[in-house]
C-alpha cells in the first residue's frame, strides 16, 4: 500500500513540474475591474486583443515587461490566466489582475506576486 501512494505522489508531483515551466518572475500585482471604475473609457467588457475581460485577464506591458500576450501563466494567490491585456498605468514588471467584482480588485490590492510561465 505504501508502495502504491508513493508511487502516485511521485507522478503527481511529475505531472506538476511538467505543467509549470521553472522560468517565474516576480512582479508587482494590482487588481483591477473591466467596469466603468477601473477602465473608463475603455469599459467595453473586452480585453486589448479582443477576448471577453473577466477573472483571469491579466494586464500587461507588452513592450517593456517580461510577459508576452497570449501567454498563459499562474499567480500565485490568484490563479491562472493569459496576458490578454493593457493598462495605461501598467509599465514594465507590473502586471493588473482582472477581478469579476469592484470589491475583489480593491481588496486586492497592490502585491509583489511571482508569476509562473505554463508551458
Amino acid at each position: 500500500m505504501r508502495t502504491i501512494t508513493l508511487l502516485v505522489l511521485i507522478l503527481l508531483l511529475m505531472s506538476v513540474l511538467c505543467v509549470f515551466s521553472t522560468k517565474y518572475f516576480d512582479l508587482t500585482a494590482t487588481g483591477y475591474y473591466p467596469g466603468p471604475e477601473c477602465t473608463y473609457p475603455f469599459d467595453d467588457g473586452f480585453t486589448a486583443i479582443g477576448h471577453i475581460a473577466g477573472k483571469g485577464s491579466i494586464a500587461i506591458d507588452p513592450v517593456n515587461g517580461p510577459l508576452k500576450f497570449n501567454q498563459k501563466v499562474y499567480v500565485e494567490g490568484y490563479g491562472y490566466g493569459i496576458c490578454n491585456d493593457v493598462g495605461s498605468a501598467i509599465k514594465g514588471w507590473e502586471i493588473d489582475l482582472c477581478f469579476n467584482t469592484y470589491e475583489e480588485a480593491v481588496e486586492w490590492g497592490r502585491q509583489l506576486v511571482r508569476v509562473y510561465i505554463i508551458k
